[in-house]
């Protein structure tokens, strides 16, 4: 009993030691699991409700910490074409994350974005791990008030031209961009019911 009460304390230390490695490791992996493989190959649109302050906001802070460029941005109301073509909901109601050949709402394009810009940034998308329903109970409901609660904006950030190359609609794509934006059109696209639980 005696070594028993002795020990007790250091596998305590132990086992915790052990849990927090265990959830550090399982958190800093959950950027790369919801990253594409070669995100140059793989490209990401990011389409955004226009006159949000709050998505013009988060628009202007991806642009400005994604030194790799691997988003580039279209305004939904420019583009609904292109959000009818991918079957994405057209009622300015979420961000729509196209990437590759599947597209992601809510707060899984919000996260999914993230992902995608530079440290420490990206690791905000570890809250990828909380589970889906409540991540998105919050989403809607900052983006049901977003209007009253961060306004609307009559104008957008001026674009300098490296900013029009990040954007559809100013004719400043690369030739690779123009690729992925022409064949989205033409193919459509099938949406992603992925979650974290399949991915790690």
């Amino acid at each position: 009993y005696f070594i028993f009460k002795m020990v007790r304390p250091i596998f305590r230390k132990l086992l915790w030691t052990y849990a927090i490695v265990t959830l550090g490791r399982l958190l800093s992996d959950v950027p790369r699991k919801i990253t594409p493989d070669d995100p140059k190959k793989i490209r990401s649109l990011l389409m955004y409700d226009g006159v949000c302050n709050l998505c013009n906001g988060f628009v202007n802070f991806v642009a400005d910490h994604d030194t790799q460029r691997n988003v580039i941005f279209g305004a939904q109301q420019d583009h609904m074409k292109l959000l009818q073509k991918v079957g994405a909901p057209t009622d300015l109601s979420t961000l729509v994350l196209i990437q590759g050949d599947q597209f992601y709402l809510y707060s899984d394009a919000a996260l999914r974005t993230f992902a995608l810009i530079d440290q420490p940034y990206r690791s905000l998308s570890m809250a990828y791990i909380v589970p889906e329903i409540f991540r998105d109970l919050v989403y809607k409901f900052v983006a049901r008030n977003r209007y009253w609660i961060f306004g609307k904006s009559e104008e957008c950030r001026k674009p300098d031209p490296d900013f029009k190359s990040r954007f559809l609609g100013y004719n400043a794509l690369s030739d690779e961009d123009n690729k992925f934006v022409k064949d989205v059109l033409k193919k459509g696209i099938r949406s992603s019911t992925s979650s974290i639980r399949t991915e790690l």
